[in-house]
């Protein structure tokens, strides 16, 4: 019996040996002393999540006071008396920093996190968890490479930090769909939280004036605001609408037919309440984690100066400008103050996390920027010739008379904020550039902070290399708090392919400009994980002015493993240093501007793409693949994207010589649809971001649309039209101009409403049938559900799809089929809705080429079926294409229109 009880525990013992559990499991408490703020309890929930991870062998509980006869993890501030008695000498770090060290207390090994402030526990608590070989970045968490089997050890727990900088932001920027406008609290949560764990404090929003999740009431008015755009609403900064985002190429990573923010699709009366709840919750999050919230709302422009609200203020209380075709309130009068106060009373009942107040205005183009003297209020006129005469200068700095008048509200927003009991909250003011230092350092109370785009770096002219622009950033703020704005990427011309290079020696270079700190801007997230990570690290005392080429280093070897660090390192460095940056956001072009270089950029590509090679795949885990295969797939999607756009900007050049055979052959292995399927192949490795989605929908609408309109200039694409119902936003910033319709095939439609041709459209109910015969193809059923009717003659140019309202664009002499495509919604018998059709040629000189008589319910059999004409016509040379459909009886109709080349010579 003896030694069948040996041999069974021998068993049980290799078993456990085999299995890998630890025969007897360590128990280290985590202690937080009672009564510890509320960060402190989650940065000690987050450390012991994370060592549970690490080391599998051992049992680790939340505690409230030291275990005796057990390892023991103290978490705190350093001034706790609980902490302070075991730190004894060690030195207290400063502010936000930390001190993780050992120590012995009565025969335990003690480990303590010891911030000197709760961001400083929280930062403590990331930093030992960085030591210990996790990876934070902006789009993604890392663990080490190889869960530690071992038991629980405090070898590594020597380390403080402490930040050198006061103000670190990250800002993502409210308007486009690849940017923050179509997060939910999700994104804008994970946001927070990576950009903390990377070492930043605070988070930077901005309203422009008809952003819905800032908005207020007065003398009984409500201030109107926009949308937060979408695919079908909203239209900021050029956002396109289409009908179904899965119709796209590359639409397989959209799981719904609309894309945007959850607080963006709900009923129009509700627009406004769903986004100030959704931003509610995101600052609600970034309270709980102890992170600033700068707000920056907009001052200056059109839609942030309300006329129906300041017509209410007595005329004495405001003041005309631009031939008193424009009001705007007088901050100094008792009305005209009540009116800003009512702003940020609403914006203060919102949003009480609010840390800074950020009062934005433009460079120009607005009522307040265009300002002229003259047209400001007699005191103010005198108050400004005042203030000049006190300075030589001072009436020759940029804008000086209208950072004079920006300043009035800037004092009207700090005296509101301290009457409301929000004295706390910083005010500041910024636009875009530096030259607007000098006067507002000279207009404005010492204690606004200043903050500043670093656009030019767009031009190549950075703050942070133009010593010019250092010395009057520097000057200016040796007298008070100014942060200057990295770009990650810049949406006016550099927004994809990579972000920009991180600046070397960032400390020492904000020291030498006295800066309080720094912000990055951005839209997208991933890949610029980088960029953040480089600039974060650089205001960190244990890794200040850290070199890039080190950070890729640890980012690789976070990545894709230890086995890959050294290769990996390489290529990111060579990546952030050497990859193209292209694309724009903000126009109707994705591409603005021909690109350059492109064979040097493929090589460029190649060889990138040749040291993603040398990585031996075998090593790496499969998270690890779909990192490395992330780059290469963008490396992959840059190389083609180049080549397509090449043979594009070719065609386009041997269309303007008048070569049309040979700007057609230009475009034969040209299919910018699977350089789109490119991007979303490897877009979707790890999970594609809302960004890339976003991205998705610019490809296609905004870069796509123009290679579609160009084989149509070319006269080997059908041009297509659906008539239907458009929407635009009256106070959307550069709004956008165009809709369109993809089809189950792909094809793409320009849809025109009463915006584009001033005809009134029509849409089925959605109980409604519709009814197309065999012969015809399936997608006339749908694009049959609306159209636009008149009782009065309707004229429809045949031509390329983004044209100008009003134009008459030609395509090439040819043979060409004009499919009309119709469908009667409310006909019951045949002789109730007669027609004209006539299609022609020709704008001055009108030739007509065919003419028909219509009864679409005879021709159909009835209501709610498809009808469709098609007319043969012959081109001798390039001309417009004209139909004209003129009312017999009832109104003319028409649902769609296709101008389809009968024989190009190209296949």
């Amino acid at each position: 019996m003896l030694n069948m009880l040996r041999k069974y525990c021998t068993a049980l013992l290799m078993a456990f040996s085999i299995t890998g559990f630890p025969l007897h499991a360590s128990d280290i408490a985590v202690v937080v002393p009672e009564g510890s703020l509320p960060l402190v309890r989650l940065a000690a929930d987050e450390l012991l999540s994370h060592l549970k991870n690490i080391y599998t062998n051992d049992r680790f509980t939340l505690q409230g006071t030291i275990a005796d006869g057990e390892k023991n993890i103290v978490v705190g501030l350093a001034g706790n008396p609980m902490l302070a008695g075991l730190l004894r000498d060690k030195n207290s770090p400063g502010p936000e920093g930390y001190v993780v060290t050992v120590v012995e207390s009565r025969g335990n090994e003690i480990g303590l996190v010891a911030g000197a402030d709760e961001l400083g526990v929280m930062y403590g608590v990331l930093g030992l968890l960085k030591q210990l070989g996790y990876g934070f970045y902006l789009s993604f968490d890392t663990s080490p490479s190889i869960i530690s089997k071992k038991d629980f050890s405090f070898r590594e727990w020597r380390l403080t930090d402490v930040p050198l900088v006061h103000d670190r932001l990250v800002f993502n920027w409210h308007n486009f769909l690849s940017g923050c406008s179509t997060w939910n609290l999700e994104q804008w949560n994970s946001w927070t939280l990576q950009s903390q764990k990377m070492g930043y404090n605070a988070i930077m929003v901005h309203a422009y004036g008809n952003n819905p999740m800032v908005s207020f009431t007065f003398n009984g008015k409500t201030k109107p605001v926009g949308y937060l755009s979408t695919t079908v609403r909203g239209r900021d900064w050029s956002t396109m609408h289409v009908n179904d985002v899965r119709r796209l190429f590359g639409g397989e990573v959209f799981n719904d037919p609309v894309f945007g923010a959850d607080a963006g699709m709900v009923p129009e009366e509700q627009k406004a309440a769903a986004a100030q709840k959704l931003m509610q919750g995101v600052f609600q999050y970034a309270g709980t984690r102890s992170m600033n919230v700068f707000f920056a709302v907009d001052v200056d422009t059109v839609s942030a100066n309300p006329q129906d609200l300041i017509m209410t203020l007595p005329e004495s209380a405001r003041f005309a400008v631009q031939d008193r075709k424009f009001w705007l309130p007088n901050p100094d009068t008792l009305d005209g103050y009540k009116y800003y106060k009512a702003q940020v009373e609403a914006l203060m009942a919102a949003y009480p996390q609010i840390t800074e107040l950020v009062a934005w205005f433009r460079t120009g183009g607005t009522p307040w920027l265009d300002l002229k003297v003259n047209e400001m209020p007699q005191a103010w006129q005198e108050e400004y010739e005042a203030a000049i005469g006190k300075r030589a200068d001072a009436g020759r700095y940029w804008r000086s008379h209208n950072m004079f008048a920006i300043s009035k509200i800037v004092r009207a927003f700090d005296k509101a904020l301290k009457e409301i009991g929000h004295g706390q909250v910083r005010i500041c003011s910024g636009t875009w550039y530096f030259t607007f230092l000098p006067a507002c350092d000279f207009f404005m109370p010492r204690h606004v902070k200043l903050i500043g785009l670093d656009y030019d770096v767009l031009h190549n002219k950075s703050v942070f290399d133009v010593a010019a622009q250092r010395q009057l950033f520097a000057d200016v703020a040796a007298k008070r708090s100014v942060i200057p704005i990295a770009w990650a990427h810049h949406d006016d011309g550099n927004y994809v392919g990579r972000s920009y290079t991180p600046f070397p020696k960032l400390h020492s270079t904000l020291t030498d400009m006295n800066a309080c700190g720094f912000g990055v801007i951005h839209w997208t997230t991933r890949p610029l994980d980088l960029f953040f990570l480089s600039l974060s690290d650089q205001v960190w005392s244990a890794t200040k002015d850290r070199p890039l080429r080190l950070t890729c280093d640890d980012m690789a070897g976070h990545m894709f493993g230890e086995v890959a660090r050294a290769t990996m390192g390489e290529y990111l460095w060579k990546w952030i240093t050497s990859a193209p940056k292209f694309g724009r956001e903000t126009s109707d072009y994705f591409i603005d501007r021909p690109l350059t270089n492109i064979m040097e950029v493929v090589d460029g590509c190649k060889e990138r793409l040749k040291v993603i090679d040398r990585v031996d795949l075998a090593g790496l885990s499969s998270e690890q693949k779909d990192r490395l295969n992330y780059f290469r797939g963008l490396e992959e999607f840059i190389k083609v994207f180049f080549l397509c756009q090449d043979r594009y900007q070719r065609s386009q050049q041997l269309l303007k010589k008048g070569d049309l055979s040979g700007a057609r052959t230009a475009m034969l292995d040209c299919s910018p649809e699977q350089v789109i399927r490119k991007f979303t192949e490897f877009g979707s490795l790890g999970g594609i971001t809302r960004g890339e989605q976003g991205l998705v929908v610019t490809l296609n609408t905004r870069w796509l649309s123009h290679y579609v309109r160009h084989r149509q200039i070319l006269g080997v694409e059908p041009v297509r039209y659906r008539f239907s119902p458009t929407s635009h936003d009256s106070l959307a910033q550069s709004a956008g101009r165009f809709t369109f319709h993809f089809d189950e095939n792909h094809d793409m439609w320009q849809c025109l409403g009463e915006q584009e041709i001033d005809v009134d459209p029509f849409v089925l109910d959605a109980g409604k049938n519709v009814f197309a015969p065999a012969r015809m193809p399936e997608v006339y059923a749908e694009v049959c559900r609306s159209g636009i009717e008149s009782d009065k003659s309707i004229t429809l140019v045949l031509q390329p799809i983004l044209a100008r309202k009003g134009a008459h664009e030609k395509v090439p002499a040819g043979d060409y089929k004009a499919r009309l495509i119709m469908l009667d919604p409310s006909s019951t018998a045949a002789g109730q809705r007669v027609f004209n059709v006539s299609v022609a040629a020709g704008v001055r000189d009108i030739r007509e080429l065919a003419k028909e008589q219509v009864d679409i319910f005879k021709e159909a059999g009835g209501v709610f079926k498809v009808a469709e004409h098609v007319y043969s016509l012959h081109l001798d040379c390039a001309d417009s294409i004209r139909i004209t459909l003129t009312p017999v009886k009832g109104k003319a109709l028409i649902c769609g229109a296709v101008l389809e080349p009968v024989k190009s010579g190209v296949p």
